[in-house]
């Protein structure tokens, strides 16, 4: 099995991860940063008020609004209702849903902490299991090893992913969320209310605890602070020792420098190259998601039945590969080539369901139509990657453009690689509409004052460009015109 590599950095007020496999992006997640709560986060509260009648009690966490805290969301043991509670009160709570409108955050004594394989809940003595694992002999088997592995007054909750990986792992698991836990604990004796105590797990680790150190050679940090987070999480995730951890040390953009923002450009068009000659069409309409398989210019060596079905099972391997990486979800309706011998219709469909269960997202395939289609589908885990990569056209308000976000990537990218050549001064030529965001963006610019303190940055408005079109020019020196911004 190939090994991955991991990229994670700060850009642009954005937390940006990308997984690699082979130089293939086979994962990308954008992240806003912001100090915000999130759902997960732990508080160290202090009571504001007890209403019995209601059977809820109000926390201050902090946030602004009083947090809502049930009776049915009281620690277990509790004896007397939120009567136990009194003003004043310190106590910890989780967050179990954002505030909205007028309303603050729904909070919970009840703590979980989520991993990979398992759900990890401190001071409540229970073992659950996901319902998607069927077999019951399986689900004896796995209930039984969690209750022997637990300690006294422990919680675990068995996802559906815990069968597809070895003991270790998720026995290596149960002590990582246990420290998590522990050190949220220790935070909490610290603490003065109201205090955030815990950040629900950080892009790192979010994206580290879907992968192990089986299938991970290496992780690959743009800047410090994130280095030094990971230093520490590898020290008590399972297997985090044998992942060698790196420091990027060039001067470019990072995601640039390993091609990654090429194929996250790629990974946002209709066409998707097979590398053979043979190609996708994959447009998504309001009912579905349809994916047109074309032999293109590839011819092959053998007979014609041979080279549809040789095409149709790499169309199978990249749909799967990019419906993860797009995260799309819904119906999707693929048009292979048509196949004459039944043996490879039905090969075809065993090769998409195979490559599809390498991803953690529940899916579906159906048997291929007597008009050669083949329908699946995916649920969804997250926000499409286009979402954040383009938005509607601001021009003609029927295409797409780069978003605001993305366009200040492409700025950073383009600045630091002509830098990085020798040059003293860089001009960015891309539509007016595109150059106002990364000129406010002052993440943007202290990123690449970081690098290069002397340089000088400039963004000129051009009309003649189209959308998603960006030109760069390094320079010696630059006399900036009248309409130019200076970035730094």
């Amino acid at each position: 099995m190939a090994k991955k590599v991991i990229y994670f950095d700060k850009l642009c007020g954005f937390s940006v991860t990308a997984v690699t496999e082979n130089k293939r992006l086979i994962d990308c997640r954008f992240v806003v940063e912001d100090d915000g709560p999130a759902v997960g986060d732990i508080y160290r509260g202090k009571v504001v008020n007890v209403l019995e009648g209601m059977q809820a009690a109000f926390v201050d966490c902090g946030l602004g609004r009083n947090c809502y805290l049930s009776a049915d969301d009281l620690a277990y043991g509790t004896e007397g209702g939120v009567s136990a509670l009194h003003p004043g009160d310190e106590i910890m709570v989780q967050i179990a849903k954002l505030p909205g409108g007028k309303k603050g955050a729904k909070v919970t004594q009840k703590l979980s902490f989520v991993g990979k394989t398992l759900i990890y809940l401190p001071n409540t003595d229970f073992v659950g299991i996901s319902h998607r694992i069927e077999d019951d002999e399986l689900r004896e088997s796995l209930i039984f090893a969690a209750k022997r592995a637990k300690k006294k007054n422990e919680g675990l909750v068995i996802r559906n992913s815990a069968p597809f990986c070895k003991y270790n792992q998720i026995s290596g698991e149960l002590v990582f969320l246990r420290t998590i836990y522990e050190r949220t604990a220790e935070a909490y004796e610290r603490a003065k209310a109201p205090e955030r105590i815990f950040r629900d797990f950080t892009m790192p680790v979010r994206v580290m605890r879907d992968f192990t150190e089986y299938d991970v050679s290496k992780i690959v940090t743009g800047g410090e602070e994130q280095f030094r987070e990971v230093e520490d999480l590898l020290k008590i995730m399972p297997g985090g020792k044998k992942i060698k951890l790196e420091l990027f040390a060039g001067r470019r953009n990072m995601f640039d420098a390993a091609g990654i923002i090429d194929q996250i450009v790629a990974a946002c068009s209709p066409r998707v190259e097979l590398g053979n000659g043979a190609y996708l069409i994959m447009e998504r309409t309001e009912a579905l998601t349809s994916i047109d398989v074309n032999t293109g210019g590839f011819t092959g060596d053998d007979s014609l039945e041979y080279t549809v079905y040789q095409t149709n099972l790499a169309a199978a391997r990249e749909i799967a590969r990019q419906i993860k990486l797009r995260d799309a979800g819904g119906l999707f309706v693929v048009d292979f080539i048509d196949m004459e011998k039944p043996a490879h219709r039905k090969a075809l469909c065993d090769e998409l369901e195979k490559a599809l269960k390498n991803d953690r997202a529940p899916y579906k395939v159906l048997p291929m139509s007597d008009f050669g289609l083949v329908e699946f589908t995916r649920k969804r885990t997250a926000a499409e990657l286009s979402s954040f990569v383009l938005k509607p056209c601001p021009v003609c308000g029927m295409g797409e453009d780069f978003s605001d976000g993305f366009y200040a990537l492409l700025v950073h990218a383009e600045a630091l690689k002509a830098l990085d050549r020798g040059a003293a001064a860089v001009s960015i030529k891309l539509r007016p509409e595109a150059a106002e965001a990364p000129a406010k963006n002052k993440e943007l610019a202290e990123s690449i004052r970081a690098k290069f303190p002397e340089a000088e940055v400039y963004l000129i408005p051009d009309n003649t460009k189209k959308s998603r079109e960006i030109f760069s020019r390094g320079e010696k020196k630059h006399t900036p015109a009248e309409n130019e911004i200076k970035i730094i």
